[in-house]
C-alpha cells in the first residue's frame, strides 16, 4: 500500500513533464491515465496490474534519473559559469588596476626618480627656468659692469704707456742732447789742454 502512496505522490508531483518513456509522446501523466483507466475494479477498488504497475514504476524512475542527470549537468554548468564569471570578474579588476596605474603614469612624470604630478612638475620647471633666468641676468649684469671696469682700466693703462712713452721719448731725447752737450765740453776741454 505505501508503495502505491509512493507511485501516486510522485505521479502528482511529475505530472506536468513531458518526458518520453516506453511509448513515444506520451506523458506520465498520460501513462498515469492509461493504467487507471485499463485497471479492474473489485469491491469496489480498482486493481491494477503489477506489471503495469512496474512499468509505471520503471518510467518515473527513468523521469527521476533524466530529471537528475539534467539538474547535474545545469548545476556543472551554472559552477562553470560561476567560474567564468568569477574569472572574467578578476581580469576586469586586473584591467582596471592596470587601467588606474596606466592613467597615474600618464597623470605624473619622473623627476630624478621621484613621480610628480603634472602641474608639480611644472611648477619646479617654470621655477627652474626662472631662477636660471634670474641668475643668467645677473651674470649679466656683473660680466657688464666688469666689462666697464675692465675697459676704463685698459682705457687707464693705454693713456699711461702712452705718457710712459712720451716720457721715455723725451727722456731718450734729454739724454741724447746731454750726450751731445756733454761730448761739446769733452771736445772744447781737449782743444784747451791741447790733446
Amino acid at each position: 500500500m505505501s508503495r502505491l502512496k509512493i507511485t501516486l505522490l510522485l505521479l502528482i508531483i511529475y505530472t506536468t513533464v513531458n518526458v518520453h518513456a516506453q511509448k513515444p509522446g506520451t506523458t506520465l501523466s498520460q501513462q498515469y491515465q492509461d493504467v487507471v483507466i485499463n485497471s479492474g475494479s473489485y469491491q469496489g477498488f480498482k486493481e491494477i496490474r503489477q506489471d503495469k504497475l512496474d512499468l509505471f514504476w520503471k518510467n518515473i524512475s527513468d523521469t527521476l534519473n533524466k530529471e537528475r542527470a539534467l539538474l547535474a549537468d545545469a548545476k556543472a554548468k551554472l559552477g562553470s559559469n560561476d567560474q567564468a564569471a568569477l574569472s572574467s570578474k578578476t581580469e576586469l579588476e586586473n584591467a582596471r588596476k592596470e587601467l588606474e596605474q596606466s592613467k597615474a603614469r600618464v597623470d605624473q612624470i619622473n623627476l630624478l626618480g621621484m613621480y610628480l604630478e603634472k602641474g608639480t612638475y611644472n611648477m619646479v620647471m617654470w621655477g627652474l627656468v626662472f631662477l636660471l633666468g634670474a641668475g643668467l641676468a645677473f651674470a649679466i649684469y656683473r660680466s657688464s659692469s666688469s666689462l666697464k671696469e675692465a675697459r676704463y682700466r685698459t682705457g687707464l693703462y693705454n693713456d699711461l704707456s702712452e705718457e710712459f712713452q712720451k716720457h721715455k721719448v723725451n727722456a731718450n731725447e734729454k739724454e741724447k742732447k746731454l750726450a751731445r752737450e756733454l761730448q761739446t765740453e769733452r771736445n772744447r776741454i781737449a782743444e784747451m789742454t791741447g790733446r
